[in-house]
């Protein structure tokens, strides 16, 4: 995986021995970067959490009972298995609507699968939907579903917990840091369409189990916010009353992800009172052209949050050219 991705092992290593300060959003993402980059044994975990950017209405046009996947249509994100666990649900008798919102990084292929298996009439597509509507989406949904193959650490599921809502997902990379087994929803193997299945109609059937689950998930939030993050980060970088920040997120401003660890993070240092602007800029975009708009404004300190680890070293060029020291969030 990361040879087809191209990963820029030693242009990280480059950027974080010139870092000011190195977190990680998960203890798997901390050591798994670790096996690849000795730097980053060292970064200290600050979660993700609640969303610091307000929130806007729901879709319309919502079932009454639904579940609920908020991720991108990407091979990792195993939402193949999700659609054949549906399958699995339908021939034991349960159509239960299924609702997806992301990116379709499938081409239309997971349509296709679902219509193949007989239960496209179940699964209503949203498409993509702005990151300020997902909190109220989520507080409609009887769950939150997330079966990924791997996952550095599902950031949905913090906002789920917030929101909450129960959450049914894999035992994957970060995400059994963030949810407990049995108290704020269930953990299921990953690529086990069955156990998926069970799970879901566990839920779908349990009212008491989601009801519980729903207050565990909210009590659970409060350790989780993108303040008490942004709080973090503030006093790693040593910022003073009113600073200005410059937040970069080293993936394409198309890629909803980015879009919203911008816009949390730049809402959150806004909210604590520091001066934020922030760019999520593709790597092989158009030449430096975004971060050298952010150096214009002669920002106080740099927060990266690396989401691709494709040409770092253009990025650990640009801030050993100008003498800087970023703090950088390994993602």
């Amino acid at each position: 995986e990361r040879s087809a991705l191209r990963w820029d092992r030693s242009g990280t290593q480059r950027l974080l021995r010139s870092a000011l300060a190195v977190t990680a959003n998960s203890r798997f993402a901390r050591d798994d970067n670790a096996k690849w980059v000795p730097a980053a044994r060292g970064a200290r975990v600050v979660y993700f959490g609640a969303p610091a950017a307000r929130p806007a209405a729901a879709p319309g046009r919502l079932p009454r009972r639904f579940f609920l996947c908020a991720s991108r249509r990407a091979e990792y994100k195993g939402l193949d298995i999700l659609v054949f666990a549906w399958s699995i649900l339908a021939a034991q008798g349960l159509e239960v609507p299924l609702v997806l919102c992301g990116q379709d990084h499938s081409r239309g292929g997971l349509a296709r699968f679902a219509r193949r298996l007989g239960i496209g009439h179940l699964v209503l597509d949203l498409g993509r939907v702005p990151h300020a509507r997902l909190q109220p989406l989520l507080k409609r949904a009887e769950a939150l579903l997330l079966p990924s193959r791997r996952d550095s650490l599902g950031g949905v599921v913090l906002e789920a917990l917030a929101a909450g809502t129960p959450v049914v997902a894999s035992r994957v990379g970060g995400v059994p840091e963030l949810l407990r087994d049995g108290r704020e929803g269930l953990l299921v193997p990953p690529k086990d369409p069955l156990a998926l299945a069970g799970a879901v109609r566990r839920i779908w059937e349990d009212r008491g189990l989601r009801r519980r689950a729903g207050k565990a998930a909210l009590r659970r939030s409060r350790r989780f916010t993108w303040l008490r993050a942004c709080a973090s980060y503030a006093r790693l970088a040593g910022l003073r009353p009113e600073a200005r920040v410059a937040v970069v997120v080293w993936e394409s401003g198309r890629d909803q992800t980015a879009k919203a660890l911008r816009l949390n993070a730049v809402a959150g240092l806004r909210m604590l009172g520091y001066r934020a602007q922030g760019r999520a800029w593709a790597p092989g975009g158009p030449g430096r052209a975004p971060l050298k708009a952010l150096a214009s404004g002669k920002p106080d300190a740099w927060v990266v949050f690396l989401l691709r680890y494709r040409r770092v070293a253009v990025l650990a060029r640009f801030f050993e050219e100008r003498g800087l020291r970023p703090l950088v969030n390994l993602c």
